[in-house]
This record gives structure tokens, sequence and C-alpha cells, in this order.
């Protein structure tokens, strides 16, 4: 019986991945097991021991780490993203008033959870980015910002970042555009790109573990190849 490969991915590549896996194993026969999850956490579930054959991550740190103490093989960045405002309609968020929008202390701000998961990494990079404009601003937007998602104490958020804005735990959440574009249609949401000041460089990282099976390294070559790479981009990602 073939081996299964072990497939650790960022939360976020969940439209993605099935794609991807279905046409895989469609072509080699080869059966694919996909675990999702903020990377942080995952990367940590790899470092505790659990089994894994090739990891995908919403940034280079997390795979760059397994490198570093021996645990995967390289780490090559196969995606990338960018960070966007999801918003109520009603607020009037735009690009142009972005800081002074966000400036405003009754304004609920959501993010993801910095450390266990790279979109809250990103959305503190945008916070630090401000940080180096307006001073003072950044660092209370950082202690402003609801870390609602992507943590390992976060509560279940069954119906998404829409769910968190109509319940009003916040008035916008900082999110990956794979995921807002699908919110487009939301009458009472916006999505708003980030001024370019302040939006960081997103890049996603797969890494490969240490001595993998040829299965595995298939997979990795499928991922950056013609057929991997639309799935990609049709699920809202840019290329590398």
């Amino acid at each position: 019986m073939t081996a299964i490969v072990r497939v650790f991915s960022a939360g976020s590549l969940r439209h993605a991945f099935p794609v991807i896996i279905d046409a895989f194993t469609a072509a080699t026969g080869i059966r694919i097991s996909l675990s999702l999850g903020p990377a942080g956490l995952l990367r940590e579930r790899i470092e505790a021991g659990e089994e894994f054959d090739l990891f995908a991550s919403a940034n280079m740190a997390h795979p760059r780490r397994l490198v570093e103490i021996g645990m995967a093989e390289q780490v090559i960045c196969f995606a990338r993203n960018r960070l966007c405002v999801i918003a109520r309609a009603d607020l009037g968020l735009t690009t142009k008033n972005f800081v002074d929008v966000l400036a405003d202390p009754g304004v609920k701000i959501g993010t993801s959870t910095p450390g266990d998961d790279p979109g809250g990494d990103y959305a503190f990079e945008v916070f630090d980015r401000i940080e180096t404009q307006h001073r003072g601003l950044g660092s209370a937007l950082k202690r402003r910002a609801h870390q609602l998602v992507g943590g390992r104490n976060s509560q279940p958020a069954p119906g998404g970042t829409a769910a968190l804005i109509r319940d009003r735990e916040a008035d916008l959440m900082m999110s990956y555009f794979s995921n807002a574009r699908l919110l487009i249609s939301e009458t009472t949401l916006s999505l708003v790109e980030i001024p370019p000041l302040f939006a960081p460089k997103i890049e996603y990282g797969l890494a490969l573990r240490r001595n993998a099976s040829d299965q595995a390294r298939l997979l990795m070559e499928f991922m950056l190849g013609k057929s991997g790479q639309t799935a990609l981009r049709e699920a809202g990602f840019t290329l590398p």
C-alpha cells in the first residue's frame, strides 16, 4: 500500500489545498493527509515530535526554524498573499482614511494571534510601520487590538470574520486577501486595501522533511508546478 504523505498547512490555504490534493492524487494515486491550523502552532507540534512530510506555512520563519534544527531540508517560497481589512460598511473605512479610523479609540480592531499565527504577526507589523510615521500610535493599536482568532486559547468562531464583525466583537478585522475576497458580496461589509506604506510583505514557505520520501518530493514539485500554482492563483494568492 502506498504511504500517505502527511501535510501540515496554514489554515489560510484551506481553499487551495483540497484542490491541489485532489489533482495530485488523481494524477499519481498518492494519498495525502492534511492538517490545517495556525502555522506557529503547527510548527510547535512538529518540534514536539508529530510526524510530517511537508509543512506549508504562511510565513518563511516557521519552516526556516525547522531547517535550523535539522528537521527539514529546505524552504521554498511557493506563494504570496497580502493583508487587507474587512470592516463594517457603515464604518466608512477607506485606504485614504485608514490611519485616522484606526486611531479612533472607539473602533474595535480585531486581529489573529501573534506568535501562534503569522496572520497576527503581519497585523502587528502593520502597527509597527504605523509607529514609524505616527509616534505612539502603533503601540496604542497593539494594546487595543483584540486577538480573536488563530491562538491556542482562541474561542471557536463558526461564522468566521463576518460573524465576529456582525456580533460586534470587532468593527474591523485584519485579514489575508485570499480569505477576505470571499466576502466581497457581503453588503454589510467592506474590503479595504492597506496603504502600501504600511503593508507587510507576505511570503508562504514550503518545507520538506529531512530525508523525505519520493512521494513527498513529488507533491512539493506538483505544488511548484503549473497545476499547483494555478490552484493557488485561483484561490486568491499571487505567485512567487
